[in-house]
């Protein structure tokens, strides 16, 4: 999610500088699995695990914490 504001700068035709946030995984909700679908399973129509293991969303690497939240400050000039 990107929230944004741009203000237009003066003595310059088109230009504009635009001061944000954004934010990565700001819900941070699991993905499930399908639930169980054999009838004759005690679990059935439980939904006993998730579609991925959870990585960090900088990537897949040893030690990096699992589904953070990333929020980032952004300032964009456009001309």
């Amino acid at each position: 999610m990107t929230v944004m504001k741009y203000t237009r700068i003066p003595h310059l035709e088109t230009a504009k500088l635009g001061i944000g946030v954004q934010f990565f995984n700001l819900f941070n909700h699991p993905n499930f699995a399908s639930p169980v679908n054999d009838e004759s399973n005690p679990n059935f129509a439980q939904v006993r695990s998730t579609v991925n293991p959870p990585t960090s969303i900088l990537g897949s690497f040893l030690g990096g914490d699992a589904s953070v939240r990333l929020i980032q400050l952004t300032a964009k000039f456009n001309f």
